[in-house]
């Protein structure tokens, strides 16, 4: 799952870096929940309305408690302009979630690997000792 959230976070980034477009966006909805806010930023692009709740308002991009009404700068990549990051940012789930997302993707690669070792050599090992019983039933 990390892993395809990481995927995606880097195509996103590819998309908007590829043709951004800097946009304003407003905050149109702040709705506490447990361990914090949940916040839908509308903006426009080319006449057309998109809103996003997934921005990382307040994860260091100085909004610590964004209003209704905060303008917000956001930048669209232009071809999808549904895909948005804020301005200044390199993804748009927020630049200090890929680190916490690549090594969330690593140690789950590194546990399978494990888990696949220790099932062959547990494989190998009842093998050998079936061959070792019948050679000595022999």
């Amino acid at each position: 799952m990390g892993g395809c959230s990481l995927a995606g976070e880097i195509s996103d980034a590819g998309r908007i870096d590829a043709a951004p477009v800097r946009v304003h966006g407003v905050v149109d909805r702040v709705v506490q929940v447990k361990g914090g806010s949940d916040i839908r930023v509308s903006y426009q692009v080319d006449g057309e309305r998109f809103a996003t709740e997934d921005l990382p308002l307040g994860q260091g991009a100085g909004l610590t408690d964004p209003a209704v009404g905060t303008v917000v700068c956001l930048e669209a990549a232009a071809e999808h302009p549904e895909t948005v990051r804020l301005c200044g940012q390199k993804y748009p789930g927020g630049d200090n979630m890929i680190p916490t997302e690549g090594l969330v993707v690593l140690a789950g690669a590194t546990g399978a690997l494990m888990s696949a070792g220790w099932i062959v050599a547990v494989a190998r090992q009842e093998k050998r000792e079936r061959e070792r019983s019948l050679r000595g039933s022999v």
